[in-house]
């Protein structure tokens, strides 16, 4: 997700600079010193992640989950909880090669976050660069892919290595192409829009089976749901329930000083080689998180049903379109979540979508705009209900 995305939605929801911390122009981005100015320097290892062999990191991974000894991983005697994932750069066809097999091992269900980042739209001297920018008219700079099974994120340069990324297969006939395709697994991405309006256009990958958490997090907030959030404000806010305090300072930290950086230097670091630590841990940072925040969203909305639903508070069902005479589950909840989220795929490919134009994009969709009016119809009741809850939960 180019962060000119995440502009459009920080900003039109009412994010002051006073709120990030950083005086908007283009980008909304708090502002901290840095002292990597130059951008073309870089050295050769990442900063902030350890070194990791890809098959001795894997396989002891996978050795462990095999053992059945999966929650050890993210446990003190094994990974302080500030502890950095591993994140590897394939930045090279022998690394490309070395990676393939993961693939062959991926699980199914919620195994895959994505992201991507786009390039600049203008060279040193502000003149326009052709096939710049981001969407269907743009390009790819960086596809990041964490495999949540084994906590290793893998950031490709897509610049560089072109199609190769998508195309190249493992001896089991497996691609990225193949697996963003594939709908055997879930791939938890924050707002689909731009990414899959690019990866369709620009690569001819058809949707697979997308969850957008932007999504979750939206149905899941109480009171009036016409507006999006970037993931930026969202983590500020929902960050404390899923990484350390430690680690989220970090994370907010190097996604305002990344923001700013390639502000700065209109975002021509990400198609610049050698990359700098600031742009390096600016394009791992998103699919970190993802999963963590996934999960806090869903017991979310486990709470929000206890809410919205009752004998006083009707129209839940027919609101996600699923008329029944059930109280919905969160099953249910995520059901329409999915659906939602291939929808707004689908819309991103579409002719109609522009990803240049900043209209109506920070706007929340039509049938989140029912469940605002629900819950309008009957604020006095939830209220009510919401206040119970909380009294419950701290029992």
């Amino acid at each position: 997700m180019l962060a000119e995305q995440e502009h459009d939605l920080v900003s039109c929801n009412g994010d002051s600079s006073e709120d990030l911390g950083f005086n908007f122009s283009e980008f909304n981005w708090d502002a901290t010193p840095n002292s990597d100015e130059s951008w073309p320097q870089s050295d050769d290892s990442w900063e902030r992640q350890p070194t990791v062999s890809f098959a001795d990191e894997y396989e002891a991974r996978m050795a462990a989950l095999d053992a059945e000894a999966e929650n050890a991983l993210n446990t003190a005697e094994k990974k302080s909880p500030d502890a950095p994932a591993p994140v590897v750069l394939i930045d090279t066809l022998d690394k490309m090669d070395k990676f393939l097999p993961v693939l062959s091992r991926l699980k199914d269900g919620v195994e895959l976050a994505f992201d991507c980042e786009g390039t600049p739209e203008e060279d040193e001297n502000g003149e326009p660069i052709p096939g710049g920018g981001f969407g269907r008219t743009g390009d790819i700079s960086f596809l990041s892919m964490t495999v949540i099974s084994i906590d290793i994120t893998y950031v490709f340069d897509v610049w560089h290595l072109k199609r190769i990324v998508f195309d190249r297969q493992n001896d089991d006939g497996l691609s990225l192409k193949t697996i963003l395709e594939s709908h055997d697994r879930i791939q938890l991405w924050w707002d689909v829009r731009s990414d899959w309006d690019t990866l369709f256009h620009k690569f001819g990958i058809q949707i697979g089976k997308v969850r957008d958490v932007q999504l979750m997090e939206l149905l899941s907030r109480s009171g009036r749901k016409s507006n999006i959030f970037g993931l930026h404000k969202v983590m500020k806010f929902e960050g404390q329930y899923t990484m350390s305090s430690c680690k989220l300072n970090t994370w907010l930290k190097e996604k305002a000083s990344g923001g700013a950086y390639f502000e700065r230097n209109g975002w021509r670091p990400l198609t610049t080689r050698p990359l700098t630590r600031t742009a390096r841990n600016y394009i791992a940072g998103d699919t970190e998180c993802i999963y963590g925040l996934h999960k806090r969203l869903q017991n979310r909305l486990e709470g929000w049903l206890e809410m919205t639903q009752g004998k006083t508070v009707k129209g839940l069902m027919d609101a996600i379109g699923k008329p029944s005479t059930l109280l919905a589950t969160t099953d249910d909840l995520m059901e329409f979540i999915d659906e939602q989220s291939m929808i707004r795929a689908h819309y991103a490919i579409s002719p109609g979508f522009d990803s240049r134009s900043r209209e109506g994009k920070a706007d929340a969709p039509a049938a989140f705009l029912r469940l605002t009016d629900l819950w309008e119809e009957n604020q006095d009741r939830m209220s009510k209900r919401q206040e119970e809850y909380q009294n419950l939960s701290q029992i």
